[in-house]
């Protein structure tokens, strides 16, 4: 069902970098993750490992919906809007979505039993399975779903291909889902208003009385313009202007959330990209800024930017 994949990919991720340590494992042995079905074969394990299983997918009637709903986030397959820190600028609708809840299985196998005491620790901690309050972040929709420990852990052994025994703790997990039947609507923001200005003593008469020719007022899109950056040198000042095109009013930026600027620069809510580089880069440094305009229903414009660092010249 391609609801899933949204969901499997980021339960997936938020399983990758567990660790276990012992005598021999240095900075930590990594824990495989994989999911059982169609990818994991037993002949090619690497234990620690954990296996995620999907177990049912049941109808959430405490989350029902009827009528039409907005959707604070982009339904699988839809893109991203560009503000997604504000779920109220979605332009998305559908009639009557129908809430699920998606069960999961996560085992965990360890060769020692320290190790799996170790996973059971972790896993137990706020970030992951706890007995309340989990969630499970899920970047390509924006959203943050409620994840629910069903049960465990729970402990037993097995042994592999090979004879070698196996230790393993189970847990149960419930993640929050929705499935659309009908299609989802996508909403226009206008772009040309009609104003115009009438006469109140003759509109409370019954008769409309223009005042004024009506006027059209239109509202440029909003959009950043992509021109290349210059090169920065380490350890000199380096100052560039992002510019802008269309909009209302007084343009705020900000550096997107997860983007990084090379080390030593930085950007002002006024555009201006500057600072003092610290280190070259090996290959240019990729961000992504915010634009975003002063106008009552605010636009939000996007761009990808390289940047490269060489080193200073000798002698420079």
């Amino acid at each position: 069902m391609p609801f899933l994949l949204n969901e499997d990919k980021a339960l997936k991720s938020k399983l990758q970098g567990l660790t276990v340590h012992d005598a021999t494992s240095g900075a930590g042995r990594r824990v495989t993750v994989r999911y059982k079905n169609p990818e994991y074969e037993l002949a090619d394990a690497t234990y620690p490992l954990a296996l995620i299983t999907h177990s049912r997918i049941s109808r959430d009637e405490e989350r029902e919906h009827r009528g039409v709903v907005n959707l604070h986030y982009a339904p699988e397959g839809y893109e991203p809007w560009a503000d997604m820190a504000d779920p109220a600028l979605s332009p998305y609708m559908a009639e009557m979505p129908i809430p699920l809840s998606v069960d999961y299985q996560i085992d965990a196998y360890a060769r020692k039993e320290t190790h799996l005491i170790e996973i059971t620790g972790a896993l137990m901690g706020f970030d992951y399975f706890p007995h309340r309050f989990g969630y499970l972040s899920v970047p390509e929709d924006g959203t943050v779903r409620r994840l629910d420990l069903m049960g465990g852990p729970e402990y037993s052994e097995t042994k592999d291909d090979k004879g070698k025994r196996l230790f393993i703790a189970s847990w149960a997990i419930r993640v929050s889902s929705e499935i659309f039947l009908s299609e989802i609507r996508t909403l226009t923001p206008a772009q040309r208003v009609l104003i115009g200005w009438l006469d109140k003593a003759a509109w409370d008469e019954g008769h409309s009385v223009p005042v004024s020719t009506p006027q059209v007022v239109t509202k440029d899109r909003l959009a950043v313009v992509s021109a290349p950056l210059a090169i920065a040198l380490v350890g000199q000042p380096y100052r560039q202007h992002l510019e802008a095109l269309g909009g209302s009013g007084q343009v705020t930026w900000s550096l997107s959330e997860g983007s990084r600027l090379p080390e030593g620069l930085h950007l002002t809510a006024t555009g201006v990209l500057h600072g003092l580089p610290v280190a070259a880069t090996t290959t240019p440094a990729q961000f992504q800024v915010s634009a975003r305009d002063s106008d009552v229903t605010p636009q939000v414009a996007q761009a990808v930017f390289s940047l490269t660092v060489l080193p200073s010249p000798p002698g420079g």
